[in-house]
């Protein structure tokens, strides 16, 4: 939410300064507001209400936020505190933002811990608005930067991705949200900063379709990501974001605490077994910009419990090498209404045979709350989700190179005698392997 703070804000029908003049809010209007776009050098924002249009960006700042006074205490004994995770939120889209209002405005989150693994927004007032709304709802709130978060945009005061780090570090410092090893909802909780590196992906790439385009030219963050004296298309980005952490710090809340369930997350991608096989991907070549070796040998010494990651935008629920590994991405609007199944996380056993033994329930995120991973250091079963179910009934198979299967093939031209259209033999597609969601 926005609100005038100029005498005045005119609304225009259009971005354009050029677009007809709609209406005037007075100052201390509150505002919906939905995207942000340049026009005529001019920051200009989405209007939704209470007029539909297009206002100046500079006539607007961030409304307070107004959470509902805590519930007054219940008699009895207090109920261990929960953990929850939540990643992906992206709040510099309208949908979003209100659905973590929503999330927020509940008042029996308040003795709980909330990991944010990454993603929140581009735009720092953004950021600030969405950490400040999760404070005010939880006990403790654990924050790592995804990359989003470091992209550095007309507008904003900061020369490259480095300072804006360090700007989101002390906002974090600023609103007590935790960006260092703690303990929140019975665990310790250990947030790991990372990013994305070519090396990370090991498997063989696709052969037999042409069209494919270079991760160098999809991916953003090699235009809105800058790091002095480092490279992106090396492994210095990533090495460098790695040496933040502090395996001793985490080392020393095991000692004091022993008894407790050690819960690790990284915005990032620890391990590639936790990505589709690139031939699935709409874009084979994100494979490439997902994940960190330094994160994947960092994650395997430290051994978590748990292990909460983000970015790739799919619901995601695997042990592998003792770990369990979740992703509880809330994704873009559009993620949501196209492809749910394989951004949801669902409340039912994960060895269900299918969805008729399944019992009803409303799976994350179509519900305004945040995944629940535990409760007083005891962890919930685990949760059904599309890819991570699809891969419990299908091997991975990363050397079927040249076969796409049809929603990925029909982006591309097939070389004759080479590429095929499929999913391979034996193969259970995701229409069978993964459950069916309704909202």
């Amino acid at each position: 939410m926005l609100i005038v703070k100029n005498k005045a804000a005119l609304v225009r029908a259009g971005p354009s300064l050029a677009s007809d003049v709609i209406g005037e809010l007075p100052k201390g209007t509150v505002l919906t507001c939905g995207e942000s776009a340049f026009h005529d050098g001019v920051a200009r924002r989405e209007v939704l209400a209470p007029l539909k249009g297009w206002a100046s960006a500079k006539c607007l700042a961030d409304a307070p936020v107004d959470l509902p006074p805590p519930p007054p205490p219940e008699a009895g004994p207090e109920p261990p505190p929960r953990l929850w995770a939540l990643s992906d939120v992206h709040t510099d889209h309208g949908e979003n933002l209100d659905w973590l209002k929503r999330m927020c405005s509940r008042t029996d989150l308040r003795r709980d811990g909330l990991i944010l693994a990454g993603d929140v927004s581009s735009r720092f007032s953004i950021l600030r608005e969405t950490l400040q709304l999760c404070k005010r709802a939880f006990a403790d709130v654990s924050f790592v930067p995804g990359n989003h978060d470091v992209w550095v945009t007309r507008g904003e005061p900061w020369a490259d991705s480095l300072s804006k780090l360090r700007a989101v570090d002390a906002l974090c410092d600023e609103l007590g949200v935790r960006r260092t090893p703690a303990i929140m909802g019975g665990c310790v909780v250990a947030p790991l900063c990372a990013w994305h590196h070519a090396a990370f992906d090991r498997e063989p790439e696709v052969t037999g379709w042409a069209g494919l385009p270079p991760a160098s030219q999809v991916i953003s963050d090699f235009y809105l990501c800058k790091f002095p004296g480092l490279s992106q298309t090396d492994d210095s980005v990533a090495e460098a974001l790695d040496a933040r952490n502090d395996d001793g710090a985490i080392a020393a809340l095991r000692r004091a605490h022993p008894s407790l369930p050690l819960v690790t997350f990284s915005h990032f991608v620890p391990r590639p077994e936790l990505v589709p096989e690139k031939r699935y991907l709409f874009v084979p070549a994100l494979a490439k910009a997902v994940g960190s070796t330094f994160l994947e040998r960092r994650v395997a010494r430290l051994q978590p419990d748990v292990h909460v990651f983000g970015h790739t935008h799919f619901g995601w629920d695997a042990t592998i090498d003792g770990v369990r590994y979740v992703q509880a991405c809330l994704a873009y609007p559009r993620e949501r209404r196209d492809r749910l199944t394989t951004v949801a996380a669902v409340c039912c056993p994960a060895d269900a045979p299918d969805r008729d033994t399944c019992p009803p329930c409303t799976p994350f995120p179509v519900a305004p709350a945040p995944l629940l991973l535990g409760e007083g250091g005891a962890f919930v079963p685990r949760y059904r989700c599309g890819w991570s179910a699809f891969y419990d009934v299908n091997p991975r198979r990363p050397d079927l190179t040249h076969m796409l299967p049809p929603y990925v093939a029909k982006q591309y031209s097939c070389v004759p005698g080479v590429g095929e259209v499929g999913w391979g033999e034996g193969v259970v597609a995701p229409a069978s392997a993964m459950l069916s969601i309704s909202t």
